[in-house]
C-alpha cells in the first residue's frame, strides 16, 4: 500500500469515515481518498448482512433518522417519514402522541443514557432541534433492513480506494509526523502532503493515539421473524413504551424489532429477555400467543459513549491529535452532541476541513 501525492489516508470505514471520503470528493476533488477498513464490510455500527440462522437480510440494528438531521434527511423520500410516533404507557398510562410529554424518553434513545444524567449541553442540542416551534423536524424514518443498499453503499462509492480486512496496528512517526501506517496487512507510506484521518471508535482508537477513555453504555436489539405483520396499537409501525423493558418497537413485513438502550442487564442471558419482551408485547396487542418466533438477539456492550456530564467534559473539543497530519473523526469525538449518524457526519466534516486548513 503506497501513497500518491495528496492522499487523505481515512481509517475506519463507518459512517464517519465514508462521510469523510464523501465530503472530499464533493469540496475538493482534487484529493485522493483511500478507506481503510479492520472489518470484512463497509459501515462499522450500522450495516445490513445476510443472517444464516433466520435466513434473511437484516441491518445489525434499527437506525433512525429524524427530519432535523441536516445531512442524514438527505437519504429519506418525502413519503417515508413517519408523522407522528405514538407512545404506551405500560403501567396503565395508556397511548399518547405528544413528544413533549414523553421527551425523556427521546432522550434517552438519542444518548443510549438515563435521561437525568445526560449532559446538559447535549440536552440543550437535542431540545433545540427536535422541539422548534413546528412539529414539521419531528418526523421520524428508522432503517428497515436496507441500511447498507441505501446509505453505506452510496457514500463507499465516494472513495477512489476500499481496503477491507486491514487493522491498523501502529502509526508510525518521523519529525514529529506520522510517516508510516502499519496494517494488519502491511504498511502504508503518509506522504508529506498527506493527511490521516482516524475514524475510529473510542476503544479503538486509543490503541493508536492518546486518547482520553470513556466509558460506555449497552444497547439491546432483539429481531422476531413472523409469519405475518405485527400491528402495533393504532397500527403504528413504531411505538415508543415506557414503564416496560422495551424502549421501542418497529413493525415491518415479517419483523418486529425491539430495542431496549441503556441496558444494564436485567436479565442474565438474552434468550429469557428475549421471551420477556415478547410477553410484553403479546400484552401491548391484547393476544396470547402460543409461542415465541424465531428471534435474533445482540447485545452491543460498546453501544456508545456514555452520555453524561463527566464523559462529555472528557470528549474532544476539536479534530487535532499529537500529530499534525492526524486528525480524529467519530460520533464520540464531538463534545455537545449525542452520538449517531448525523454527528457522525458533523465529525467527518470537521476533520477534513481541518486538515484541509492545516499546514
Amino acid at each position: 500500500m503506497t501513497s500518491l501525492p495528496e492522499t487523505y489516508h481515512i481509517v475506519g470505514g463507518g459512517i464517519a469515515g465514508l462521510a469523510a471520503a464523501w465530503y472530499l470528493k464533493r469540496r475538493y476533488p482534487g484529493i485522493r481518498s483511500v478507506i481503510y477498513e479492520a472489518g470484512e464490510r463497509l459501515g462499522g455500527r450500522a450495516y445490513s448482512y445476510d443472517d444464516a440462522g433466520l435466513g434473511i437480510r437484516l441491518d445489525n440494528a434499527v437506525h433512525a433518522i429524524i427530519s432535523a438531521n441536516r445531512f442524514m434527511a438527505a437519504f429519506v423520500k418525502k413519503n417515508e417519514w413517519i408523522a407522528k410516533v405514538p407512545f404506551l404507557d405500560m403501567s396503565g398510562g395508556g397511548l399518547s402522541t405528544s413528544a413533549f410529554a414523553n421527551r425523556g424518553h427521546i432522550l434517552k434513545s438519542f444518548c443510549n443514557t438515563a435521561p437525568e444524567e445526560i449532559a446538559s449541553p447535549i440536552k440543550r442540542n437535542i431540545l433545540r432541534q427536535t422541539f422548534p416551534w413546528t412539529p414539521s423536524v419531528r418526523k421520524v424514518w428508522f432503517s428497515g433492513q436496507d441500511l447498507s443498499q441505501r446509505i453505506i453503499n452510496m457514500l463507499a462509492g465516494y472513495a477512489d480506494e476500499v481496503h477491507l480486512n486491514c487493522r491498523l496496528n501502529k502509526i508510525a512517526a518521523q519529525f514529529g509526523m506520522a510517516a508510516q501506517l502499519e496494517f494488519s496487512t502491511g504498511q502504508a507510506e503518509v506522504g508529506s502532503r498527506d493527511k490521516v484521518i482516524v475514524a475510529l471508535d473510542n476503544l479503538s482508537c486509543r490503541k493508536v493515539l492518546d486518547i482520553i477513555p470513556l466509558e460506555h453504555n449497552q444497547i439491546v436489539n432483539i429481531i422476531y421473524q413472523t409469519s405475518q405483520r405485527i400491528y402495533l396499537p393504532g397500527g403504528a409501525s413504531l411505538l415508543g413504551v415506557t414503564g416496560g423493558t422495551v424502549d421501542w418497537l418497529f413493525a415491518g413485513n415479517g419483523l418486529l424489532s425491539a430495542v431496549i438502550s441503556d441496558y444494564h442487564a436485567q436479565e442474565n442471558n438474552l434468550s429469557g429477555l428475549a421471551m420477556k419482551v415478547w410477553q410484553e408485547i403479546d400484552k401491548i396487542r391484547g393476544v396470547n400467543s402460543a409461542f415465541m418466533p424465531p428471534y435474533k438477539a445482540f447485545c452491543c456492550k460498546n453501544a456508545t459513549i456514555r452520555q453524561d456530564e463527566g464523559n462529555n467534559l472528557r470528549r474532544p473539543r476539536n479534530a487535532l491529535t499529537s500529530y499534525p497530519n492526524v486528525f480524529i473523526a467519530g460520533d464520540w469525538t464531538m463534545q455537545n452532541y449525542p452520538c449517531c449518524m448525523e454527528t457522525a457526519v458533523r465529525s467527518a466534516i470537521r476533520a477534513v476541513k481541518t486538515a484541509v486548513k492545516s499546514v
